[in-house]
This record gives structure tokens, sequence and C-alpha cells, in this order.
């Protein structure tokens, strides 16, 4: 039952993606060029294509320009593929890989992670595996004279790994085996071959017994795992050591800036990203070291390093044998000649003292190689400790850079918390007590973030030292590092509250725009690496364009302010007669009111009853008109952005008193159905008043066509507790196909006057409000306009 389940939902997800992938070549821009990723493909083609196409989708939605595309190869295949050019990158095992470098110059750029029981896993070893009730296999020196199955010769995990262990367990598996059988891709198929006892053993990568064992295909239990070796960075039964898995590379054709775009989007990729989930992988590490696959192929005498099969003493031994007899016949004839020639006390003595001189040289000669191999040792040791602090310093690099990705990237964060974080990971990175970002102005400078020990900081504002900052901005984003201040010689940069200084300009456009500057208490033996004053430049970059984006939002925000306050005088001008005939009546009245009170008071007889009920309804018909006008008036002005928790019934008994007046003439009956208990919401009253004003104005204007007893327009709210939805019905005649597609669109219109932005503006306010907004055509003739916003979490 398990197992057709299983089948089914592998189904189910293949046939979505191919539905997905179909639509998606739909809408594919002409521009965006296709880049191709050749993929080895070690459990089938199919499979393939499945596990990798969302990481090609995530690319091509990360880099605009670009559509990545999954290519799925056999190892021969991908072989010919990057020879011709047919691929800009390739994901395969690392024996592969090492191949490829050596033979077509192909690079690595970041190495695949994977995660098993919470664990992050950069590396995988293979299993020997024979059947659990297979006796007569113990051990691997057992599998002499046994038949044997693995993927290719060629394949790291899938025959390399397991040989190497064979090798030096004594078992040589071109003489030994009774049958060595290469199945080929996928691996599935070779366990399974020893599962229904085809071969008495076969190799395979770990984690793809383990993946059939979790899909029921297999147990376990029917297996015997030979030559059993633990590691503790990997949780899979193994029976060879580890190896770094598959790296990601570039051909030396592929360009440099999109290998750098492909390699910063995948290192964003968070580890629990739907395509790395479908890939069965936890995102992406830079590359890791493959000396231990370089190791293994000089161990076996494969890939680069086949010529020392070539050239070894016994292959030339087999090659040259007679050769060889007959040349050591004849120096052995020549030996007992010149033997029998020289047999004089003078050769003796000669030949003595050539051996003597000899020997004196050797000795001389082993006195070098000693003292060689001494200093060989030392620079060996030096180069190790030299690597060894390169990698944690790369690493320590790699986790700034990611955590700088996620700060940048967290949708969450505002434009200060932004800055802050930023400051607080660089001033973490370099072990520093202060960061200061300083904008610069025409007159002064001031501070626009501190991190750290303010004490540090001047008080009178600004960056941490004036004459710093004008060395920084001439210097136009290169780094200034002094890691002693005092011993640095003459600079303007001396302060007693601090002892090293680092720092550089934030460019935006190209221009000089802040200061970044970080100061330590504590000398510095040396100036800082290449790799962290590089570190440095992209956080300042990173800043800069976090400083860009602000700034195009503040612009775009006020911009979408004027059109929106200009489509608000819009509405009123279209509205200005129905208002003047609603501002007329009570105007009017106002007036014969006064007028009678007046006439009462001119004449010596009136009722002071009747004279002050008069001036009361007088009163009451000026303040109509007057709030009228005050309502007018705070419609279209320019309405402040910020948001207040508001009532949305409120908001719509607002926006009706405009269209009352308008409805009357147009001969529309307004049916109201509002919930009395809806929450409230965090919003802008006077932008949400400009959205439902638009909703209603389009359903009068779609119900021109109608007769009039039939137009009926049917405004209604409901909450349930989380969200609220408002709704707007009319009876006109709805919206065709074609257009209710483009309706929302920015100068998309169907009126021959129409401007095409009141939608457009609509959308955008309740989306700024983090609702959703939609319109559809009635089964029984009209449209409805809508839109959902969240109700406030309130405290």
């Amino acid at each position: 039952m398990n197992k057709t389940i299983t089948k089914q939902v592998y189904f189910l997800i293949i046939l979505l993606l191919t539905v997905e992938l179909g639509f998606s070549q739909t809408i594919i821009s002409a521009k965006d060029k296709v880049i191709n990723i050749g993929v080895l493909a070690h459990r089938g083609k199919e499979r393939a294509i499945l596990q990798w196409t969302p990481t090609a989708k995530y690319l091509s939605e990360k880099i605009n320009g670009y559509h990545f595309k999954i290519i799925p190869a056999y190892l021969d295949e991908l072989s010919t593929f990057v020879k011709h050019n047919r691929i800009q990158f390739v994901l395969t095992n690392p024996g592969n890989y090492v191949f490829l470098e050596s033979n077509f110059g192909v690079s690595r750029i970041l190495t695949m992670q994977t995660e098993e029981e919470g664990r992050t896993l950069v590396r995988y070893g293979a299993v020997i595996i024979t059947r659990a009730d297979n006796n007569a296999i113990q051990k691997l020196e057992d599998l002499k004279g046994k038949s044997f199955m693995a993927v290719s010769a060629k394949a790291l995990g899938g025959f390399q790994m397991a040989w190497r262990e064979l090798k030096e367990h004594g078992v040589d598996p071109f003489t030994d085996f009774s049958n060595l059988d290469f199945a080929g891709l996928p691996q599935d198929n070779i366990i399974l071959a020893v599962k229904h006892g085809k071969v008495d053993a076969a190799t395979a990568r770990a984690e793809t017994l383990v993946r059939m064992s979790e899909t029921g295909k297999v147990s376990m239990y029917d297996f015997r795992i030979l030559n059993p070796q633990y590691n503790i960075e990997s949780p899979f039964p193994l029976s060879t050591r580890l190896y770094p898995e598959w790296p990601l590379s570039t051909l030396p054709a592929t360009p440099r800036h999109l290998a750098s775009k492909v390699t910063q989007a995948l290192l964003s990729m968070d580890t629990h990203h739907p395509a790395a989930q479908i890939a069965h992988m936890a995102g992406w590490t830079i590359p890791l070291d493959y000396s231990p696959v370089h190791e293994l192929m000089k161990n076996l005498q494969i890939g680069p390093y086949v010529e020392l099969r070539q050239t070894s003493f016994l292959a030339i031994v087999k090659r040259y044998a007679w050769w060889l007899i007959i040349m050591g016949a004849f120096i052995i004839s020549l030996i007992f000649l010149n033997g029998y020639i020289s047999r004089t006390n003078h050769r003796l003595k000669e030949t003595e003292r050539n051996l003597l001189n000899e020997i004196v040289e050797r000795k001389r000669s082993q006195n070098a190689l000693s003292r060689y191999r001494d200093t060989l040792e030392e620079q060996v040791e030096t180069r190790t400790n030299d690597l060894r602090k390169t990698n944690m310093g790369l690493e320590k690099s790699r986790v700034a850079l990611r955590e700088l990705v996620r700060i940048s990237s967290a949708p969450d964060l505002s434009h200060d918390e932004r800055l802050a974080r930023l400051l607080d990971t660089g001033r973490e990175y370099y072990d520093l007590p202060i960061a200061v970002l300083a904008s610069i102005e025409t007159d002064k400078q001031t501070v626009c973030k501190i991190s750290g020990d303010t004490k540090l900081a001047p008080k009178q504002g600004g960056p941490l030292h004036q004459k710093c900052a004008s060395i920084l901005i001439k210097c136009h984003g290169e780094p200034l590092d002094i890691p002693n201040i005092k011993q640095a010689g003459p600079t303007p940069c001396m302060n007693d509250a601090w002892h090293s200084y680092l720092g550089t300009a934030v460019l935006v456009e190209g221009q000089a725009h802040c200061t970044l500057e970080f100061a330590g208490t504590q000398v510095r033996d040396k100036p800082l690496s290449k790799w962290d004053h590089e570190l440095l430049k992209v956080m300042a970059q990173w800043i800069g364009d976090e400083l860009e984006r602000h700034e195009a939002f503040e612009s775009e925000r006020r911009h979408r302010s004027e059109i929106a306050r200009a489509s608000r005088l819009s509405t009123i001008g279209e509205m200005a007669a129905s208002l003047a005939h609603e501002l007329n009546q009570p105007l009017t009245g106002a007036i014969n009111y006064s007028s009678g009170c007046l006439r009462m008071l001119k004449s010596s007889k009136y009722d002071s009853r009747k004279l002050m009920l008069g001036m009361e309804r007088a009163i009451e018909g000026a303040t109509l008109a007057a709030n009228i006008i005050r309502h007018i008036r705070e419609f279209v002005q320019k309405e402040d952005t910020q948001h207040n928790l508001v009532n949305l019934n409120s908001i719509i008994n607002s926006a009706t008193t405009f269209v009352l007046p308008e409805a009357r003439r147009h001969k529309v009956n307004i049916q109201f159905e509002l919930d009395r208990h809806l929450p409230p919401i965090l919003g802008n009253n006077i932008q949400l008043e400009q959205v439902i004003l638009n909703f209603i104005r389009n359903s009068f204007d779609a119900m021109e066509s109608i007769k009039s007893e039939k137009r009926l327009l049917t405004i209604t709210s409901q909450g349930n507790g989380e969200t609220i939805l408002f709704s707007v019905s009319d009876s006109g005649e709805g919206i065709s196909k074609e257009n209710l597609s483009k309706i929302f669109d920015a100068f998309y219109t169907t009126k021959s006057d129409g401007m095409g932005i009141g939608l457009s503006i609509s959308r955008s306010i309740i989306e700024s409000h983090r609702g959703k907004i939609a319109a559809k055509s009635l089964p029984q003739g009209g449209a409805e306009f809508s839109f959902e916003l969240p109700a406030a979490e309130i405290l």
C-alpha cells in the first residue's frame, strides 16, 4: 500500500512539474538567454530532471535576463557536452569533475550540501553489499572468484571508491572476480540485482541504498555491508572513505560575471527552500578541497594519473620482456668479456679508486638530500599552517557573507534595522568595539548609525575622525587600514581613545555618500588580509545598494501619492454637479429658515418657540453644508501616509456620502450588507475611501446601459476575526474575459474618456496595506470588485 501511494505521489509531482514547466516556457521573454546546466543522471534522466529543474527555475527567477535549463546526461554524454560547449555549467560527481578539470579546464565554484537527521553534510561515501543470507562472503577478501556489479569504471561513487578499498585488501576487481559487470545508471538496478541474486556483490552510493529502503523498494535487512566503517560526518552505513560532495563547475567559455551571479544566488538559497528540498540537498557552500579525489585516482593510476600506470616498472617489463632478456644476455656476455680482458692490477686499483670517489660523492649527496628533506618538512609544515589559517579565514568570510545576504534579503526588516544589522555583522567579523556609518553633506557630516561602544564616538557627532573621513572620500571606495596609529608615522588620524582604524567610503551612483568606519582599542600586529579588505568593500557596496533602494522607494511613494491625489481631484470634478446639488439643498433650507425667523422678528408678534425651532433648523442646514465641504477638502488634500486603527464600516459610510447624490441622478438603488462586528484594521482612511469610491463609480458607469429599475448596487463587508472582506456588486453588463486579465493594469481602460489609473491606484493602495484585490463577473450578470485586508493585531 505504501509503495502504491509513493508511486502515485511521485507521478503527481512529475505531472505538476511538467505542467509548470510547460507554462513557464510560454512566458519566457524573447530577450532571456538560455543557460544549459549539464547534470549527471546517476539515478536516471527523468529523476535528474525532477530533482534539479526547481533549482534551474530558482536561478531564472533570481538572475534577470537568463533562463536556466537542466540537461541530464550520463558520463560519456557529459564529456561530449563539455567538449563541444553545449552547456555552460556542469554538476557531476567528484571523480568525473577531476577528469573534466584535467581534460577540458572546468573549474568548480560551489560544493553541494546535503542534510540528514538535522546535520549538514558535504562529503559522501559508498557501500559494498552482498545478500544477508550469503554466508560465503563475510569480508572483502571473500569476493575473489565471485561476480561483482558496479555503475561504470569511470564512476567515483559507483565503482572507484570501492576499487580503492578492494585494492588495499588485496583484491583486483579486473582479475580476481569471476565476472565484473558495469550496469550503468540508475544505481537502483544494481542494488536490485544483488537482492534478486543476479550477482554475488555490488557497490553503490551509500545514500542510494538508504533512499531505496525508505521508499520501500528494498529492506536494509536484505543485505550485509562489507568492510563496514564508521565516520561521524556521515549518518549512512559505509564501506569506503568519505569524499567531497558534487561540485558545480563552469566551463572556460562561461562568462565570469554569470558565474559570479550564479554563485551568489545559490549561496543565498535557504536550506529549506523548495528547490533544495526537491533536490534532497541543504543548499550550497564554497568549493571544498578535492585533493582526496586526486589521492584516490593517483592510488588507482586512473584519470589524470593514468600515465603512472603506463610508465610503471612492471608495465615496462611486460611490454619489453623479450628485448630485456636479449639485452640482459648481451650485457652479461660483455661483462664476462670485459672481466677476462681487464684482469690487471692497474685496472683493479683504478676501479677501487673510482669506487672510493663514488662512495664519497654518494655520502655527500645523501647529506645534501637529508638537509633538503629537513628543509622540505619545515616548508610543508609552514605551508600547511598557512593553508589552515586561510581555510579558517575563508570559512569566517563565508559565514559573514551568508549573514550579509540574509540581512539584505530579509523582508521583515526595516531600512534602519537592516543598516544596524549590517554594522553589527561587520563589527563582529572584525572583532572591533565600534562601527560608525556617517553621511556626507555639504557643510557637515552627521552620524546615521552607531554600533558598539558609543563612548568611543565623538560627542559632536559625525564620523569617528573628520580627517580620516576626508581621506576615505578621496580613496573612492578603497579601504584605509591602520593597524597601529602611533607607529603609522605622520598621519592625520591620531586619537587617544582608540589605537587601530579601518574604514572605506560607501558609494551611491558612483559618488561617495557615506563613510563606514571601525576602530579598536588594541593595536594589531599587521594590516588585515586582502580577503578582509574585499569583504569590507562588499559590505560598503551592499550598504550603498540599500541606501539606493530606500531612496528609490521613498521617491516612488511620493510619486504614487501625487498620482492618487490627482485621481481624487478627478473624482471630485466628475461628481461636482451632484455635490453642488447636495450643497444647494441644506444652504437653501438654512436661508429660508433664516428669512422666516427674520420676518417674525420684524413683526412685533412672534412665537419664541417657533423662532428657536427655525434657527435650529437653519443651523442644521449650514452645519450639514459645512461638513460636506470639510469632507471634500480632506479627501482632495495630501493625505498622511501613516496608518492608524480604523473601522472599515465608518470609511464605507463616509465614502457613500459622496455618491448618494450621484446615485439618485443615475437612479441606482444602493443596498448595504455590513457586518456590525468588524474588527479594526491598520490603514489610511483617505486611501481606503478612494478605493471604495473607485469601485462604486465604476459600477455606476457599468449600469448606464440597463433599465433604471434594474440598477442595483450591493455594498458588503464581513470579517472572520483574521481578515476583512469588502465587495461592491452591480447588475450591469459584467466584465469580458479579455478585459478581466488586464483591468488592474496602469493606463488600461474601456471608457472612451477614461485615464486607466483608478483601478491601478486602487491595487497599489490595497497591496501597500498587505491586502489582495480582485474582480470577477457574476453568473447572474454584473460584476463584483472586492478587496481583502488583514485585521489589526491588538495587544
